[in-house]
């Protein structure tokens, strides 16, 4: 899928954006952070002390880089809902070198998992080539976030897409520890679940914003495909 899908053109943002402020307020966009933040952190946090022993010093590197990067994700949402701009945009400033460590541990962590687990079993191979598409998207979604800080509506917008892109992980766990885990069922179907709703919460997102944005059909386009891949992957297609 080509960058100019995803990307929205300069003048087409500014105008979406002062179209969309009346009907889009930031607390929208707060709002979606919030439970995404949440219902990643809630799924990680679990499945994180219950494997604590068994798990590697790339494990804990990675998941204190990420729950800083998530908890810095909250916190700079709360700053923006108490319209405390002069602490964002200080806190922004430490959140970039977060977001660096966050991206090269995760790159480092999937290195290693692709080696040793991948060929393990159908749903390790559905959820690696899964997150094989969406993390990049998430890369290149900051960067736009990045680029767009001359525009709080657009700077969230694509915030909320790269928040996005990071939520099946953590809302599979969580559906996995909630309905399978207690009940010793089969872990490999915990994966429709966490798809289709993830799906149906972009679809709500561009919804709600009247599909105003092309980023936001694109993002639903990209995330689709991702899951046909990762069907592809997993069965060998």
């Amino acid at each position: 899928m080509s960058q100019s899908l995803i990307t929205t053109d300069d003048k087409h943002a500014s105008h979406t954006v002062q179209h969309a402020n009346s009907a889009l307020p930031m607390s929208f966009y707060v709002k979606w952070l919030w439970a995404i933040g949440l219902l990643i952190l809630l799924g990680f946090i679990p499945s994180y002390v219950l494997q604590f022993s068994s798990l590697t010093e790339a494990h804990h590197s990675h998941a204190s880089v990420s729950f800083l990067w998530i908890a810095g994700m909250l916190v700079q949402v709360t700053l923006i809902h108490y319209q405390r701009y002069t602490h964002h945009r200080i806190l922004g400033y430490l959140s970039t070198c977060v977001l660096l460590a966050f991206v090269l541990s995760t790159l480092s962590l999937y290195a290693n998992i692709f080696q040793t687990q991948f060929n393990t079993s159908t749903i390790f191979r559905l959820v690696l080539s899964l997150d094989l598409v969406l993390f990049p998207a998430f890369i290149l979604f900051m960067y736009k976030a990045i680029l767009r800080t001359d525009s709080p509506h657009a700077h969230a917008h694509w915030i909320l897409l790269a928040a996005m892109m990071l939520l099946p992980p953590g809302l599979g766990r969580l559906i996995h520890g909630l309905f399978f885990f207690p009940f010793d069922a089969p872990v490999r179907f915990f994966y429709e679940p966490t798809v289709v709703l993830t799906g149906l919460f972009i679809y709500s997102i561009g919804r709600t914003q009247r599909w105003h944005f092309k980023s936001t059909k694109a993002c639903l386009v990209l995330f689709i495909a991702a899951v046909i891949f990762s069907y592809g992957v997993g069965y060998g297609f």
